[in-house]
């Protein structure tokens, strides 16, 4: 069974394509009522993204498992799934060269936090890796993938 369909947003590995990704429904809130941030939960959820960006480039499993939702955890196969992640990102895409975005959005009403990079083995694009969050910071969705594929945030 291919277990990567289950995340809210999901990453396939095309044979034909370097690295691609595909977004599956994620659970929303109402469009009338998103989640309220105040400039602290921007702040506190920008260095959130940052931290798991640097873990999950770093090889550290073990701590992004500490901050996954049980859901998400649970769909990502546990630990072994995010190694599974982070083996295919570096075997894909090589190591990170250049930042070239950050910043807090919203996908499907949640807090979205993107880090948009050039990668030393993936030249025709940049790769961008998105952490969707709860207001406690805890990941509801993962995904990765080309710049040129990513969906796009909610409209401001």
């Amino acid at each position: 069974m291919n277990r990567w369909h289950l995340l809210p947003t999901a990453l396939l590995l095309a044979a034909a394509a370097p690295l691609s990704a595909q977004t599956a429904a994620a659970p929303t809130v109402s469009a009338s009522a998103p989640l309220k941030l105040t400039p602290a939960d921007e702040k506190r959820l920008f260095d959130a993204g940052q931290r798991y960006t640097r873990w999950f480039l770093a090889g550290r499993a073990d701590s992004l498992m500490g901050v996954l939702s049980a859901e998400t955890a649970t769909q990502i196969n546990g630990i072994e799934g995010i190694r599974d992640m982070m083996g295919q990102v570096a075997e894909r895409a090589g190591v990170e060269t250049e930042m070239t975005e950050e910043k807090l959005t919203r996908r499907n009403g949640y807090p979205q936090f993107w880090h948009a990079a050039k990668f030393r083995d993936f030249t025709d694009d940049e790769l961008v890796l998105r952490w969707v969050m709860e207001l406690d910071g805890k990941v509801r969705g993962i995904g990765f993938g080309p710049k040129s594929r990513s969906p796009e945030p909610d409209p401001s």
